[in-house]
């Protein structure tokens, strides 16, 4: 799963409401191709090309090619932030509970769509749950997720694990 790094991308996916919460997380998510949909035409798949062309010479056919899957790669990856404030504890705190959520974001990676964008806030509580309880949160988030994107065939696998 690829990290959200830039403020920018952060602020995409907050901006766009759409959210699903548990007891201790709550996920903000967003599809990519909701961007290329109501994108201004300056930000088209021409502007990603360019962005993902550097270091490559763009006369040559293969290196198009490159170019190209790889552009294709960053549209269909999955991408993950994590959002973790100062209420939620001290700084070794915070850092235990991002450590938790990579993992767990990694192995429930397979619940979400391609091209998805998700920001899980961790609420102060986060910090005092088990890894069990977390991960179960996760997976029904992440279920939820898929069900309002399409519809999740493994959802009621993990419900019924709850």
């Amino acid at each position: 799963m690829e990290r959200l790094k830039s403020h920018r991308d952060f602020v995409t996916v907050l901006k766009k409401r759409r959210k699903v919460s548990s007891r201790d997380i709550v996920a903000h998510y967003m599809m990519r191709d909701d961007i290329a949909v109501n994108s201004e035409p300056n930000e088209d798949r021409s502007a990603i090309l360019e962005d993902t062309a550097t270091g490559f010479e763009s006369n040559t056919p293969a290196a198009f090619s490159d170019t190209l899957m790889h552009a294709q790669n960053i549209e269909n990856a999955k991408r993950l932030g994590l959002a973790v404030s100062k209420t939620v504890g001290k700084a070794v705190v915070r850092n235990k509970v991002k450590r938790r959520l990579r993992v767990i974001a990694k192995d429930c990676e397979s619940l979400l769509p391609s091209g998805c964008d998700v920001v899980l806030r961790a609420k102060p509580t986060a910090a005092e749950v088990s890894f069990d309880s977390l991960l179960k949160q996760v997976q029904k988030l992440f279920c939820k997720i898929n069900k309002a994107i399409s519809s999740c065939e493994d959802c009621k696998t993990h419900e019924n694990n709850q």
